[in-house]
């Protein structure tokens, strides 16, 4: 399908003859003549073929259809059997990375401590980072079972 867009070059044949002196004048470059660009608009539809020409409330809706098409192929091709329990083991994963980085804050707090430092900083950061990241693709994977983009095996669909 992409290969209608890639243009086909043929190579540029080079003959070197022997004994040749090089030329005193200085080569030209020949230009192809402009070509309109690429988006220009058409000229404007008449009579019959008006009607059909969609306008772009109706492009973009037809657009958002097809993206919702693709998306469902491709996350059908990628994810392949998904389960509940794998969804519960996300879901384990961003409460344990989320009482990571509860845990770590609250420590630097503990009045026993030294005073803060860049490292304790930056590793609360990360375990921030770790939780907010896990948690975002969690509510992806709710979305995706939501509008069902992703089929959950052993669970009835809607």
């Amino acid at each position: 399908m992409l290969n209608m867009f890639s243009r086909t070059e043929t190579p540029v044949a080079h003959k070197a003859i022997a004994g040749a002196k090089a030329s005193p004048e200085p080569l030209r470059m020949l230009r192809e003549p402009a070509a309109a660009p690429a988006n220009a608009n058409p000229k404007p539809a008449s009579g019959r073929t008006a009607a059909r020409t969609p306008n772009v409330g109706q492009y973009l809706h037809h657009l958002q259809h097809d993206l919702k098409s693709y998306v469902r192929a491709e996350t059908v091709n990628a994810v392949i059997g998904t389960t509940p329990g794998e969804i519960q083991r996300v879901a384990r994963v961003a409460a344990k990375l989320k009482g990571r980085y509860l845990a770590t804050l609250m420590d630097l707090g503990n009045p026993t401590k030294g005073p803060i430092g860049e490292t304790e900083v930056r590793e609360l950061r990360r375990f921030r980072e770790m939780y907010e990241e896990v948690e975002l693709g969690l509510t992806r994977l709710r979305e995706a079972i939501e509008v069902g983009d992703l089929e959950l095996d052993g669970v009835r669909s809607e």
